[in-house]
């Protein structure tokens, strides 16, 4: 079943008077009388021009513009579905927004076109809760598209925190170069050595021969005092002459880039903001593991420690840790 909201925000019109008869048509009262009528799919909507305009710079140039609808009492809006234009319209009115997983994509592009700020924020902040591993590539293009800049941030966060599970997806492959230049460029790429930005940049850049331009630009990116030698050394021993990475291995090789031999890039800061959980019953032959992303909030399961653990519980965390014995005999780490 799909998820349903109702979100409110500070009221622009008040008081409501619904329309007699069988119309599904709305009286939007309070800054004005009802003094103009919208048109949408043959839908009729009575409202006040002052109470929109106050809400929207799309129906103040409309009502108020000197255009030629300026002095027409009824007015067809094209270029938009009944279904989203009356959830907006009772938002205006009431400043009640019903959102749900269904309807919530066509009410913001709505809301977009007809310029109601609020109601197009609270949109996005609905998406920022379903936001999850499957669909923030796609919605951080999205929010983009649309100028939604909250809810990119937000998209692009979820990116940058799993990123070692995002560049195993076909939609990364999909990204333009220049997101994941921006990806890679970042700080924040939760990542703990710089291994898998170079796995991840030779995976994009191998999939279309015509990226191959691209590579030596977005290696620049990777940080080479966080690439481990067992990684290189089984990336350069294993790989096959007929393997597509091979030949950007030997474009790397003949062209090593300039910021590599500075040797001053900088630890990426979320490398430090991990914890670990282990839990668990202590007497069993492995304990659960858990690690919990700060930035994001989440938590993640990883593989099992193959002991025993002599204490309930315990927790580290990577960077200074403070040790805590607590009364049950278990132990608490804080950063």
């Amino acid at each position: 079943m799909a998820q349903r909201a109702a979100v409110e925000s500070m009221p622009e019109c008040n008081r409501v008077n619904k329309v007699e008869g069988g119309e599904s048509a709305l009286h939007i009262q309070d800054l004005d009388v009802p003094d103009a009528t919208l048109r949408v799919e043959g839908e009729r909507f009575y409202v006040s021009r002052q109470c929109l305009a106050s809400q929207s710079p799309y129906f103040r140039a409309l009502f108020f513009g000197g255009g030629v609808e300026s002095s027409k009492r009824t007015i067809e809006i094209k270029g938009v579905r009944v279904q989203q234009f009356t959830v907006l319209m009772e938002h205006c009115r009431t400043s009640r927004l019903v959102l749900d997983r269904d309807n919530v994509l066509g009410v913001l592009e709505t809301a977009d076109f007809l310029q109601l700020e609020r109601a197009r924020l609270l949109c996005c902040k609905f998406l920022e809760r379903e936001l999850h591993l499957s669909n923030c590539l796609g919605m951080m293009a999205y929010a983009w598209q649309l100028g939604c800049t909250q809810l990119y941030a937000a998209a692009r966060q979820v990116v940058l925190t799993h990123f070692s599970a995002i560049v195993t997806e076909e939609d990364f492959l999909s990204l333009p170069k220049e997101t994941i230049a921006d990806l890679l460029a970042s700080d924040d790429l939760s990542i703990h050595k710089d291994d898998m930005a170079l796995e991840a940049t030779l995976r994009w850049a191998s999939f279309d021969p015509k990226r191959e331009e691209h590579f030596l630009e977005l290696v620049e990116l990777v940080r080479p005092e966080s690439l481990s030698l067992p990684f290189i050394t089984e990336l350069l021993t294993r790989m096959k002459s007929s393997d597509p990475r091979a030949k950007l291995i030997c474009m790397l090789n003949e062209h090593f880039p300039a910021s590599w031999s500075l040797g001053r890039s900088m630890r990426r800061t979320s490398a430090r903001e991990t914890l670990f959980v282990l839990g668990g019953p202590h007497d069993q032959e492995q304990q659960a593991l858990y690690q919990f992303h700060t930035l994001s909030g989440r938590w993640q399961s990883c593989a099992p420690l193959q002991r025993k653990n002599l204490t309930q519980y315990s927790v580290a965390a990577v960077g200074n840790v403070h040790e805590e014995q607590n009364e049950d005999n278990s132990e608490a780490w804080d950063e």
